[in-house]
């Protein structure tokens, strides 16, 4: 596999290895948090005739660094299962029940993430066979669900907002939607999104249900931009203030990449 000339893996504890499971795919960056000139992402589709966890060794297997020591090694898990627990609710012991209370045929292991500050957990799902197999396989791996890395990002970028904002990412054929009232949390969905009228319906109901206001309450929007002009043309004709979060990630990157790479990568690197 062709890595760029500056990453030398004989070196691995220097760099950081994050991985990314989306439903219908595999990617992975490898970066130096001493070294912003070290980037390198690169994005797998997986194989109709292999089922999910079968893709997944075969990549392991097949690009065969993966299991070395790295400085730091997350998971991120890309998927509308989630659910948000006050900090003051949660109890470990009752993690099932209370994600099978909003997903009763959802299988696999339940995880969770903190969210705010540790203020709230996001609960999520992993297929059992893929959690046991990256956990044995990538060394210390820590599991994040892409919801809570946008919303941690997002609060940051709220700044002094008093008013009401909701934050819309577009990323694998979704859209992850983020409201909040000052810095009170409204909620978190994220949606299937594949037509523009999808995603237009899905923020507009949820604007319409937070009681937004169309002249006054701002909309953010961030991830696969170029991809959905049309989506927000017609965001543009319902909502008078909308803007698109700019970031500036601490590594070096291409144009083609600060459009194209996933919004929770870009925060990852902001960090």
């Amino acid at each position: 596999m062709f890595l760029p000339e500056n990453i030398d893996l004989a070196y691995s504890e220097r760099y950081n290895l994050s991985i990314r499971l989306s439903p219908n795919g595999f990617s992975f960056c490898i970066y130096c948090p001493g070294d912003p000139s070290i980037f390198h992402f690169q994005e797998t589709g997986l194989s109709g005739k292999l089922s999910y966890i079968d893709n997944i060794k075969k990549l392991i297997f097949d690009l065969g660094f993966f299991s070395q020591t790295f400085n730091q090694v997350t998971v991120t898990v890309v998927s509308p299962f989630y659910t948000l627990v006050p900090e003051a609710y949660f109890e470990k012991k009752r993690i099932e029940e209370l994600f099978r209370f909003n997903f009763h045929e959802t299988n696999g292991v339940i995880l969770t993430d903190s969210t705010l500050e540790n203020d709230l957990r996001t609960l999520f799902n992993v297929d059992e066979e893929v959690h046991s197999f990256l956990s044995r396989n990538l060394w210390n791996p820590t599991f994040h669900h892409h919801s809570s890395i946008l919303t941690r990002l997002f609060i940051s970028h709220r700044g002094d907002e008093t008013g009401k904002c909701c934050f819309a990412d577009f990323h694998d054929k979704y859209v992850t939607i983020v409201c909040f009232s000052g810095n009170r949390l409204l909620s978190t969905n994220t949606f299937l999104a594949t037509d523009p009228h999808d995603a237009t319906y899905f923020i507009a109901s949820v604007w319409e249900k937070l009681t937004f206001d169309q002249s006054t309450d701002r909309l953010f929007l961030s991830g696969n931009i170029d991809s959905q002009r049309a989506t927000i043309d017609l965001l543009k004709k319902l909502i008078r203030r909308v803007e698109q979060v700019e970031l500036s990630p601490k590594v070096v990157l291409t144009e083609e990449q600060k459009r194209t790479l996933p919004t929770d990568i870009l925060a990852a690197l902001c960090v």
